[in-house]
Parts: C-alpha cells; sequence; structure tokens
C-alpha cells in the first residue's frame, strides 16, 4: 500500500475513533483499496456500498473490518488528532471541503489529548465569526484566515516542528 492511501486510510480510521467515519470518503478509500490490489472480503464489502447513501454506523462497522483485516493498530489519542487536523488541514487547502465545514472540522484540536489544544481559541474565533457575523456563510476573508491557521496546523504537525 503507498503512503498516501495508508495516510488516508489512517485518517479515516482516527475520524471513526474519535466521532463518525465520513461514508462517502470510507467508501472510495475501498475503491481505492481494490485498484491498489488490495482485495480482502471487507474492502470488497465496503467498495460494494453506495457512498451515497451508506449509513455512518454502517460506514463505522465497513471501515472497522476493513482495519482488522488489513491488521493496523489503533492510533492513540494524541495521533489521531493530529492525522483528522492534518487531514482536514490539506481538504480546507484544496478546497476539496467547504470552509464551513472545514472551519468547523477543526475542532478536533481541541481534543482531550491533542498536541494542538493551544490552537483551540483560534479555532473558536474563526467559527464563531463564521456564525455569528457571517451568517454560515464564508467569505474570501475568513477562507483565507482559514487557509493561513491550516497552513499553521500543518506546519506544527511536520516532524521537524513537533515539540
Amino acid at each position: 500500500m503507498d503512503g498516501e492511501l495508508l495516510r488516508r486510510l489512517q485518517a479515516e480510521q482516527a475520524r471513526a475513533l474519535l466521532d463518525d467515519a465520513d461514508p462517502h470518503h470510507a467508501v472510495m478509500l475501498a475503491c481505492d483499496l481494490l485498484m491498489a490490489g488490495i482485495d480482502g472480503d471487507a474492502v470488497v464489502a465496503l467498495a460494494a456500498e453506495s457512498a451515497r447513501t451508506l449509513p455512518t454506523h454502517d460506514a463505522n462497522r465497513r471501515l472497522a473490518a476493513v482495519i482488522a483485516e488489513l491488521g493496523l493498530s489503533e492510533p492513540d489519542l494524541p495521533t489521531a488528532v493530529a492525522l483528522i487536523a492534518a487531514d482536514t488541514c490539506a481538504r480546507i487547502l484544496d478546497r476539496s471541503i467547504p470552509a464551513e465545514v472545514g472551519a468547523h472540522r477543526l475542532y478536533v484540536v481541541g481534543h482531550e489529548g491533542s498536541p494542538l489544544d493551544d490552537l483551540l481559541p483560534a479555532v473558536a474565533a474563526l467559527a464563531a465569526h463564521l456564525e455569528d457575523d457571517l451568517g454560515g456563510r464564508a467569505d474570501d476573508d475568513l477562507r483565507t484566515r482559514l487557509a493561513a491557521l491550516a497552513r499553521t496546523i500543518l506546519n506544527r504537525l511536520t516532524p521537524e516542528n513537533r515539540a
């Protein structure tokens, strides 16, 4: 399995650990695993699901089966937070998720055991500005500020910057 596919799998595993897997991402991930030649029964079962209609509970259950089938260990809480934060930041920067979604997903930095908990006030300020001042619709200034925060988080998560 290549590094990018493993990173995506670990991020989705972490998301399921701390909250819920994203059914769409889980199904697409399973399809990509199949394309990479990883074709165990659990991978095939998840890939066969509908990315649009798979209930979250079933996505969690099927993803757990894939994880078990591949023998991946469960990440500790700080690692899970870092995986989700990094994945969310990458999606903010490549605009594969809307700023409105990304701003709220970054609340993960405040999770227990987070190596990024000092950034929670910045996340909360952006989310409050989004909801209270902008009525839940991001403007260019918020997108710029959110992208800057995402870059800050990614920089903090790079191995050479970890304390």
